[in-house]
């Protein structure tokens, strides 16, 4: 380290930008694994200090990007920061400990790249790089091929020293499963026991499975008896899914398992996914851990797979899986999008066993009494019409958005400074608040966990948007906005987007997500009773696809607005409604109302309107819906909340939005 520092400080001294005070970015990284302390992250700033001080005597402004990730991720935050601040000229000098702290891979190379062409002096010490020696470049590359023939090494020997442990000891145990008791200190399989007061839960659940083929009724079998899921298990109550990968599970016939899974890294990302290893599992017999012999179990097993097999994603005319290497967030329009206004969870495709519906995901975990679903192609439709009636409407705001846009074209640095004042402030409003719930936990000992869990979710969701704003300025700063000149550019630009769009592809979901950020779905029913109907009260924002647009929040405003969407295809009597009463009021008498209407609806249909709008007139209302708050007593269909497994869990720190 000493030669090191010796050979910089013979370099050319550093000269700030500014004239006065020298910027120096510290980039500081640990994996966040269990035995690295934040200490380290410390440690790394502390060395980059020194470094810049080696070079300069005068003032040095720090700015620190202290992060926790893994270096193969291309994906982390704090990357794009570095990128843009890099390219806003920022920083005078970037330091290091060494290049797999900023990342590992040929994506430094890149960084590198854009930190010279801004000026910017680049110090890695540990891997001995300075962009201001002719040679960086190459000293560069053998620094990442090495970090990353270290990294996978490093893994190699990891996964062979654990699977050779566990052929031959049984070693490298993972957590254990519900039954299974491993004493503190245990190293192998031989140490462990089974649980002798779960054996008669589990034949008795199994007596079940074999019996119905049906994971559900055995976990509601094990939640009555009271038979816990295990202490790592995230959830304290079993459902069906749990309880058949439960008895999947190769131990319970003695034969614990290594190797079932393994990672595979994408590329592009740098993530590690875990999928199926195709060459199988690693067996250890273990008879003392056998809850069932093989003949017992097997043939449950097997009649469950004949069973469900239908269930499984099909593959196309090739063999492939339609779905292979898609996300799962990535779904068509409304999946995973759409919220359910009384508790706050998401939608998801296959509401009530129609393929094409959506219901609330909390509701099938028994925890929201909104079971009521809604049909996915119907309300994109729907939502298609509500885009295609705002586009058409951009030319009347027209004169706005060009005096909007004038005024930030005009503002220049002060409109950005205001922004960058705003998000100082915000900065400091979240530390403070900060350190009150900090003060709060340490004075007082019976804080509610609920509560403190809330407010944590809510600062973390502010930070994360302070993060984002913090980003969307840097960039605003660095580069000239590529906004439409016209809200008739606008339109041009999303009916392109819009146009041969197939409302069932993943692109149209992906088109909707960024259009209609906010979807809230509630229910509604006519005031003379009949099924619950599904509404939406949605934020179309019609700038969503143009990204620059997101940094100007005046037109970001301008071209947002909320509005109400109907999910469903109105009742009979509501739909002939309007030109029932039309024609009533004319002196036409019921049975010729009925000729005169399309579909040719019967008397009693007609009947039923009129009387309807009757109702409406009595009770001084505008439209025949009202809002539905909780579970009507006369609705029969609707009967989740009476069940014994049905408890109402709202997602947490979730507040209704006004409607």
């Amino acid at each position: 380290m000493e030669l090191i520092a010796m050979n910089y400080r013979n370099e050319s001294s550093l000269v700030p930008r500014n004239g006065h005070t020298l910027v120096v970015g510290i980039v500081a990284r640990i994996s966040g694994c269990q035995n690295q302390k934040e200490l380290s992250l410390e440690d790394q700033v502390d060395h980059g200090k020194e470094i810049a001080r080696e070079y300069y005597d005068g003032e040095i402004d720090f700015r620190i990007i202290a992060t926790k990730g893994k270096g193969e991720r291309l994906d982390r935050p704090e990357l794009a920061e570095v990128e843009t601040r890099l390219e806003a000229n920022e920083f005078d000098l970037l330091t290091f400990e060494d290049v797999g702290r900023l990342v590992r891979g040929v994506t430094a190379c890149l960084i590198f790249g854009i930190a010279v062409d801004h000026g910017t002096r680049v110090i890695s010490p540990n891997d001995d790089i300075d962009t201001n020696h002719p040679d960086w470049e190459p000293r560069l590359m053998d620094a990442c091929k090495e970090h990353v023939k270290h990294n996978e090494q490093a893994s190699r020997r990891i996964k062979q020293k654990k699977m050779n442990r566990f052929k031959k000891y049984g070693a490298s145990t993972p957590c254990p499963i519900a039954g299974y008791i491993k004493p503190d200190g245990a190293e192998t399989f031989s140490d462990w026991s089974k649980d002798e007061d779960a054996a008669e839960y589990l034949k008795e659940g199994l007596q079940i499975l074999r019996r119905t083929l049906n994971g559900a009724a055995v976990a509601e079998y094990f939640n009555e008896v009271g038979f816990s899921p295990g202490p790592y298990c995230r959830k304290d109550k079993w459902d069906g899914r749990m309880v058949l990968r439960f008895y999947r599970n190769p131990i319970l016939k003695g034969l614990p398992a290594r190797g079932t899974m393994h990672t595979t890294k994408k590329h592009i990302t740098g993530r590690r996914t875990s999928s199926r290893n195709p060459k199988g599992p690693t067996y250890r017999e273990e008879p003392h851990l056998a809850f069932f012999s093989p003949d017992e179990i097997d043939p449950v097993l097997e009649a469950l797979e004949k069973k469900n097999a239908h269930f499984k994603r099909k593959k196309n005319t090739n063999g492939v899986d339609c779905r292979s290497l898609v996300p799962k967030k990535r779904t068509r329009a409304f999946g995973q999008h759409a919220t359910c206004f009384y508790c706050g969870f998401h939608y998801v495709w296959g509401g009530n066993g129609m393929t094409d519906n959506l219901m609330c995901s909390n509701s099938r975990e028994w925890h929201c009494w909104n079971s009521v679903g809604f049909n996915g192609p119907h309300a994109a439709h729907n939502m298609l019409g509500v885009i295609l009636e705002a586009l058409s409407s951009l030319e009347g705001i027209d004169a706005q958005y060009q005096e909007l846009l004038q005024q930030t074209q005009a503002g220049g640095p002060s409109n950005l400074r205001t922004r960058e004042n705003k998000l100082d402030r915000d900065e400091k409003k979240i530390e403070h608040e900060n350190e009150k719930i900090k003060k709060l936990i340490r004075e007082v000992n019976d804080v509610d966990p609920t509560i403190l869990y809330e407010m944590m979710s809510e600062l973390t969701e502010r930070k994360k948007k302070l993060s984002q704003d913090r980003l969307a300025l840097m960039y605003a700063k660095n580069r000239q906005l590529d906004l439409p000149k016209s809200t008739l550019e606008i339109k041009e630009i999303l009916l392109h987007h819009l146009e041969d769009i197939d409302i069932h592809s993943h692109e149209f979901g992906d088109l909707i997500r960024e259009l209609v950020p906010e979807i809230h779905v509630y229910l509604v029913r006519l005031i003379d009773g009949g099924h619950l109907l599904p509404r939406a009260k949605i934020r179309l924002n019609l700038a969503g696809s143009i990204p620059d647009v997101a940094s100007i929040p005046e037109l970001q405003q301008l071209l947002s607005r909320e509005l109400t969407l109907d999910l469903f295809k109105p009742p009979q009597r509501e739909l002939i409604r309007p030109e029932a009463v039309r024609l009533a009021t004319a002196g036409l008498e019921q049975r010729e109302i009925a000729r005169r209407l399309e579909g040719n609806p019967t008397q009693t249909a007609v009947w039923n309107a009129l009387k309807l709008h009757q109702q409406m007139l009595e009770q001084g209302l505008t439209s025949p819906y009202k809002f539905v708050d909780e579970p009507p007593e006369d609705y029969h269909k609707l009967r989740r909340h009476k069940n014994k497994k049905y408890s109402f869990q709202p997602k947490p720190g979730y507040q209704r939005p006004p409607l």
